[in-house]
């Protein structure tokens, strides 16, 4: 069954606290995906004018159908969320999302074309702090990347026994708020993108050795003493406005052999992690 990978919490106290740091204001409608046995339902109901919910699993389909028989301001769905189109006006997403999808769910609401304003997300804790970034993250390169859209927010911890069945791992509430305005657009997003995973890709376990690979020891000795970091600073331990203003110096100062030398790096990463993905469904489906 469908709703055996997923963890449903229990204790209404909690999911009180998780809804006491939504903006229900921000628009008019929440999506919930995944509402499971409903008791996140509950609060969404009475909090919002409209609350559309999509469940993938049949039984839990038809049992919520019938505990919310008389909502008027609740559409539930019986779908695949993935497959599922987002909805075309500003929505937010208030989610204890299946931890086996999250990655997929994740980069599906903040793509690009999506309306999302706010996203509020019970992950499981190591997928939280690949989203939260560094100084956290073993590694913050997806963290950092998401950042240029989006404001990433821990909210609280969730204890394993207010779920059922109890996980096996810690959760946390996060929160993904769409930026008012990017922190670059354009040639300049797709630059910084390109910069992030050229950097990332050389492994380098230092920033002094990372920055190497791209700009001068006298380029990267300035940089580092204006922003008062150590040069033996670990590179995913450098926070995303460090990495902003690391950026910034490199578009105005770095001779253009380093400029062509990073561009098509997000590119070609999305490529391959395409192809593995590609790799992966092929052996599952054999």
């Amino acid at each position: 069954m469908i709703f055996h990978s997923q963890n449903f919490i229990k204790n209404k106290v909690v999911v009180n606290e998780l809804i006491s740091h939504v903006n229900f204001t921000a628009t008019d409608l929440v999506l919930e995906i995944g509402p499971g046995k409903g008791v996140i339902t509950d609060f969404l109901i009475k909090k919002s004018k409209k609350v559309l919910a999509i469940e993938a699993d049949p039984r839990l389909f038809s049992d919520l159908r019938k505990k919310y028989a008389s909502a008027t301001n609740l559409l539930l769905v019986h779908a695949d969320f993935v497959k599922y189109p987002l909805p075309k006006k500003p929505f937010i997403v208030v989610s204890n999302i299946p931890f086996n999808i999250t990655a997929n769910i994740i980069r599906k609401v903040t793509d690009e074309k999506s309306e999302l304003n706010t996203a509020y997300f019970i992950l499981q804790k190591e997928a939280a702090i690949k989203f939260l970034g560094a100084p956290y993250a073993h590694s913050p390169l997806l963290s950092h990347i998401l950042n240029i859209n989006f404001e990433i927010n821990h909210l609280m911890d969730i204890a394993r026994l207010n779920y059922v069945p109890k996980p096996r791992f810690d959760t946390t509430f996060i929160s993904i708020r769409k930026r008012k305005k990017p922190v670059f657009e354009g040639q300049g997003a797709e630059q910084f993108r390109d910069f992030l995973v050229y950097i990332f890709e050389r492994r380098k376990p230092n920033i002094k050795g990372a920055l190497k690979s791209v700009l001068s020891n006298l380029q990267t000795k300035i940089i580092l003493d204006n922003l008062n970091i150590s040069a033996g600073t670990e590179t995913k331990k450098i926070i995303f406005t460090d990495w902003v203003k690391i950026f910034e110096t490199f578009a105005q100062h770095a001779p253009d052999k380093s400029k062509k030398m990073i561009g098509g790096s997000y590119k070609r990463l999305l490529a391959e992690q395409s192809q593995l993905k590609k790799v992966h469904r092929t052996r599952n489906d054999s």
